[in-house]
């Protein structure tokens, strides 16, 4: 039957013989005789025909969500047999949040590369909520992300502090929070973020209720829009350094200024650490 999920996953995936068939490098008829043969084992029909178009039954749909499940294992096994063959060789399937990904990572992954010269990283950017998600179905090994948040198939270890801090167009002089907020709208990531529920958190416990301007999900936007003279904005510390040495940004200084914030590592619960894996975590922990 193991041998046959193969044949019913491709189809079912596809809708289609013939695309199953390019898949498997077979003919049609032949992936047609291994699902007939599959039904038959069964005694269930897994397809059915609407015209020229293939449908899953409800049995049909019921074993594409195991089979789905099977394959994905049956993937990370091989993966983790290959690894064992050569250390130096293998693929990590890393996610970072956009803030990690462009002011952390490059450095880390340089380094690494240098080192492990022939070990892939893949790395996928979205948000910390997506990033989580991903990691709980297995599509990625581990990911760096800000936090923490509360999901139960998921272990999240401290990484690295990178703390927001508020900041301004240069004005040349020093702004109290309150008026600062008073003179400049704030601008946020989008509502559904955990960063922005942490700052309207964060300011709301120094009694500080701000005019909210835009919701945007690109920091860099954020920066250009503050830079601009037309808000201000709690950003990650590392992702303005040069801004504020060079003087395009200026730090505000003060009560709830700085928000602690630590980026996190993101790994499965129930993950088998394969050689490879274990050795870039390894790796990575150095530049804590």
């Amino acid at each position: 039957m193991l041998y046959q999920l193969k044949f019913f996953h491709s189809v079912a995936r596809h809708l289609s013989y013939s695309k199953a068939g390019k898949e498997l490098n077979l003919s049609q008829p032949a992936v047609s005789r291994q699902i007939a043969s599959l039904e038959k084992s069964l005694g269930l029909d897994l397809f059915s025909q609407r015209g020229r178009q293939v449908i899953l039954t409800d049995a049909g749909r019921s074993l594409y969500d195991y089979a789905d499940r099977i394959m994905s294992l049956a993937q990370q096994a091989g993966r983790a047999m290959a690894q064992y063959h050569d250390l130096e060789r293998g693929e990590v399937r890393l996610g970072a949040n956009s803030v990690v990904g462009c002011y952390l990572l490059p450095a880390i992954l340089k380094d690494f590369y240098i080192r492990f010269p022939n070990i892939k990283v893949s790395l996928q950017v979205d948000n910390d909520l997506q990033l989580a998600r991903r990691v709980e179905d297995g599509e990625l090994d581990l990911a760096l992300v800000g936090g923490p948040m509360e999901r139960d198939n998921i272990h999240m270890e401290r990484y690295t502090r990178d703390d927001l801090i508020l900041v301004c167009p240069p004005c040349g002089e020093e702004l109290s929070p309150k008026a600062l907020f008073a003179k400049y709208p704030l601008i946020t990531r989008e509502n559904c973020s955990i960063t922005r529920a942490t700052i309207k958190e964060h300011l709301t416990g120094y009694g500080i209720t701000p005019q909210f301007f835009m919701e945007i999900s690109d920091t860099e936007v954020i920066k250009r829009l503050v830079m601009s003279g037309i808000s201000v904005a709690f950003l990650p510390a590392r992702s303005v350094e040069m801004e504020i040495t060079s003087y395009l940004l200026q730090e505000v200084k003060g009560d709830g200024t700085v928000l602690p914030c630590w980026v996190y590592l993101v790994t499965a619960k129930d993950q088998h650490y394969c050689p490879t894996l274990l050795a870039f975590m390894n790796f990575v922990r150095k530049y804590q």
